[in-house]
């Protein structure tokens, strides 16, 4: 079941080209036998296995190198020995050193590598060696006349023991390493066994960059963000009053990649996030970028949300209908926590959701050039 949904949930390889990057991965065997030829491997012994590189080896080294959007786990197999080593493709270089097997050799380079083998000791090094113990016990057992078939249920269910225990230090893995990609894919594994409001509450606390890259898309919107606010969705319009009193349409703003960005002058989350977003306004507004903020203010409030605007120094078009949590925008974007924001491209389509610190920045950098 776990390995379907890790399938259905899985990475595309390609991406848009204004977001590819390179990786380069460097790999010596010192004592390979040859000749010998190595695979890069999509999806190494799924039903949608792809090869997607080969290259020779010259004095035990072989390379690999290539575009790429999102991080993607794939393996490097020599020839059709079977012997393969699983890592994940990120931008940047990666190599891979070993003596005669693959299996043995070790992974460096990329911080989605370094998270993997962290994770690796911290949540699955003590159930692997448990598990091997089990499986040493279970075949022995079955080479016993006759077979002790309660025997056999007892380690059953011995390994059964073992796998919630893994899930819980899972679990625990996420909650403790929010900014971790690891995360998801942890996540990814889990929702099979999670209700979806557990899995759904697990996702909202990653962090932005882990969530909006393609497969954190893709299982948000699984969960949650199918409606007419999620990414890939026109935004939907609105109007409210500046802080004169003029009317102000989101449409007005068509043309430019627009933030939209929902606060209140009471949220201190939102005042720590201010200055974040004026350091990337400042940076990007002369090139084809805006801010719309809209305030939850309330009425007998407007005071405290004009100060607010001037001592945060935010220079952006302001607007706001002073109804508090009733304001219209935000209903209409079902905003239930601030700050939340929305980055529209100049069609008036919603590329990105709750870009916040470095996120915020490195998306904007990806799209506009």
């Amino acid at each position: 079941m776990r390995k379907i949904i890790i399938a259905g949930l899985g990475l595309l390889f390609a991406g848009p080209a204004v977001a590819q990057k390179h990786y380069t991965i460097q790999g010596q065997l010192s004592k390979v036998q040859m000749p010998a030829k190595a695979y890069l491997i999509y999806s190494m012994g799924w039903t949608n296995e792809q090869i997607l590189d080969s290259a020779a080896l010259s004095g035990g080294r072989f390379t690999f190198k290539g575009p790429i959007t999102d991080p993607q786990k794939v393996s490097i197999m020599i020839g059709e020995s079977q012997d393969a080593i699983t890592f994940y493709l990120e931008p940047g270089v990666i190599s891979i050193k070993g003596t005669n097997s693959l299996k043995q050799a070790i992974v460096k380079g990329g911080k989605i590598n370094t998270q993997n083998a962290a994770y690796y000791k911290e949540v699955m090094a003590s159930g692997d060696v448990l598990f091997a113990q089990l499986d040493e016990r279970y075949r022995k057992a079955l080479t016993t006349q006759p077979v002790d078939s309660a025997y056999l249920l007892t380690l059953y269910d011995k390994a059964k023991q073992l796998l919630k225990q893994r899930d819980s230090l899972k679990y625990a893995y996420i909650l403790r390493h929010p900014e971790s990609y690891i995360s998801l894919e942890t996540l990814l594994e889990l929702a099979s066994e999670l209700p979806v409001t557990q899995t759904a509450q697990l996702f909202k606390q990653l962090l932005p960059e882990v969530r909006n890259t393609e497969a954190g898309k893709k299982l948000g919107n699984e969960l949650f963000d199918t409606g007419p606010t999620s990414i890939g969705a026109m935004a939907p319009d609105f109007t409210e009053n500046d802080v004169n009193g003029k009317p102000v349409r989101l449409s007005d703003f068509r043309g430019k990649y627009v933030l939209l960005d929902f606060w209140a002058s009471w949220c201190g989350p939102c005042r720590a996030e201010n200055p974040n977003v004026v350091r990337v306004y400042e940076k990007y507004k002369d090139r084809n970028f805006t801010v719309l903020g809209v305030s939850l203010d309330q009425a007998s409030k407007k005071d405290a949300w004009l100060a607010a605007i001037q001592h945060d120094g935010l220079t952006w078009t302001q607007v706001s209908d002073l109804s508090y949590w009733n304001n219209a925008a935000a209903k209409l974007y079902n905003i239930r926590a601030i700050p939340q924001n929305f980055l529209i491209d100049p069609s008036g389509k919603i590329v990105g959701k709750n870009l916040r610190g470095e996120a915020l920045e490195s998306e904007l950098a990806r799209l506009i050039h």
